[in-house]
């Protein structure tokens, strides 16, 4: 299986997240150990176009470094596209395409090396196109407690219910993409160039590893997480 990790240099929620330091390595380095210690992944392509990341690991003949072109770089670039790009750019290097792809975007430091074999074991064991990775939607997570505000500032529930008094312990389980994982047959990937099937297997990831960083406290919740030792990483 062939993990590729895509590293776009422009972010405007967090400008240089992927090179932000956390417990002193560069986010993005967390993504790449994990896929490193998978026995599953058999190689690992890293696609972006920001200099300092190819530099890091320009010494590194175990990762695949693709500088991402201009066209690919810019924020209505999407994955699907890149990955394409990525798939031929691997081919190119002489390496066979494989029987599936790995995306491990490297927003997501948390997600780790069990995370990443069971995942894999769960996709291989299945006659399914895709799989992606979630979290229960718990608490005030869930959209029973949310609410929407017409242009007028009236909030009104954002599932309408008849009734009140509710229990969380009732609410139906949903499951919400974190980011960290996803796998695809390349056929179908191929066929479709969709990184994503209409219904994929859903592989349940903790809240506390699947922060993905997103916004500045995104990252602040990353780095309290990992440096204060409470998620292995």
């Amino acid at each position: 299986m062939l993990g590729i990790i895509t590293a776009r240099a422009g972010s405007q929620g967090v400008p240089g997240k992927n090179k932000a330091l956390i417990a002193g390595r560069p986010m993005i380095d967390y993504s790449v150990a994990a896929l490193q210690a998978a026995p599953s992944i058999t190689g690992i392509l890293i696609t972006t176009d920001d200099q300092d990341i190819l530099d890091f690991y320009i010494g590194n003949e175990n990762i695949l470094l693709v500088e991402r072109p201009a066209e690919l770089s810019t924020s209505e670039a999407t994955s699907n596209d890149v990955v394409s790009h990525a798939l031929e750019c691997w081919e190119s290097a002489g390496n066979r395409l494989p029987s599936e792809i790995f995306l491990a975007q490297p927003t997501s430091p948390l997600r780790d090396v069990n995370d990443i074999e069971n995942a894999c074991s769960m996709f291989i064991k299945s006659d399914n196109e895709s799989l992606i990775s979630c979290c229960l939607a718990e608490g005030m997570r869930h959209p029973r407690d949310m609410y929407r505000v017409d242009s007028t500032g009236k909030s009104e529930l954002f599932i309408h219910e008849q009734g009140s008094g509710h229990r969380r312990s009732e609410y139906e389980s949903l499951y919400q993409r974190n980011g960290a994982i996803y796998i695809v047959s390349t056929e179908y990937f191929l066929r479709t160039n969709l990184l994503r099937s209409e219904s994929p297997i859903i592989y349940e990831m903790p809240w506390e590893r699947s922060i993905n960083v997103d916004v500045p406290g995104d990252l602040l919740i990353a780095k309290a997480l990992i440096e204060s030792g409470l998620v292995d990483s």
